[in-house]
């Protein structure tokens, strides 16, 4: 269609713009379009088109249908998959971390991994004087952290150690785990009782109990921590409670829908 007279006319569309309406045709529709449809519902010509499906079968964003036309991939569904879950998780969770946070006077987050990094999802900050006040939405190492420890060691073993060898294992403290295997040895320990410890390994004034949200196939979603001052709570009090961090984790799971399955 043209442009209105006077009108400055529409720029075209980037290589990227055109993939993700061609992606957006196949996943929007009722059954799956072939390639006649597509090129009718997308105005691309049939050398475009063809390259912009190669592609994004080669991604797995989608596939051939047995009986002919295209459907969303299996990696387009993971990814759909994994925002839900995000979005479901921090829903599911707001109760509990709130009565967690009210049981133990102390700071209780959420968070997921994403890359190798923990993203903040949400937080219930103590009432006490002295807290840990953490923006939604930062970012946090993974291998020295209550949270993203607990992640990492429910991790199936491939994922796990494709992780570990992508993240450079910087020394925040002189506590920090920065040998890989005694970084290993220590995810093997919290996989085998339930929660993971973070005893100022991330911040030396900093102790953290994490325990993961897990799937129906034991795979994490995220998981939630206790965040305590090491002058405020000892090593010895903050495991004290590591069934209460449990067992919350345990009913936040339990609210998610049974269908969501955390990407492994």
């Amino acid at each position: 269609m043209s442009a209105p007279p006077g009108a400055a006319p529409e720029p075209p569309k980037g290589v990227f713009a055109r993939h993700i309406e061609v992606l957006a045709a196949i996943a929007e529709a009722d059954a799956p379009p072939r390639f006649g449809e597509l090129a009718a519902m997308t105005g691309h010509s049939k050398a475009t088109l063809h390259r912009i499906l190669a592609t994004l079968e080669e991604e797995g964003l989608i596939r051939a249908d047995p009986r002919g036309g295209w459907r969303p991939g299996l990696r387009l569904i993971a990814f759909a998959n994994r925002a839900w879950a995000g979005l479901d998780l921090r829903g599911a969770a707001e109760e509990e971390m709130a009565a967690l946070r009210d049981a133990t006077g102390e700071t209780v987050r959420l968070a997921v991994l994403q890359g190798t990094e923990m993203l903040y999802l949400a937080q219930a900050d103590s009432r006490e004087p002295v807290s840990f006040r953490l923006r939604v939405g930062a970012r946090g190492p993974a291998y020295c952290s209550g949270t993203g420890k607990a992640v990492l060691a429910f991790l199936p073993p491939a994922r796990r150690a494709a992780l570990l060898g992508a993240i450079p294992l910087v020394p925040h403290t002189p506590r920090t785990l920065v040998v890989r295997e005694a970084l290993e040895q220590d995810l093997d320990a919290a996989a085998r009782r339930g929660f993971a410890l973070d005893d100022g390994e991330q911040a030396p004034e900093v102790r953290s109990l994490g325990a993961p949200v897990l799937d129906r196939h034991g795979v994490p979603h995220g998981a939630i921590s206790l965040t305590v001052p090491a002058f405020r709570m000892t090593r010895e009090d903050l495991l004290a409670r590591a069934s209460e961090v449990m067992a919350a984790a345990r009913r936040i799971a339990a609210r998610l829908p049974p269908t969501l399955t955390a990407e492994g």
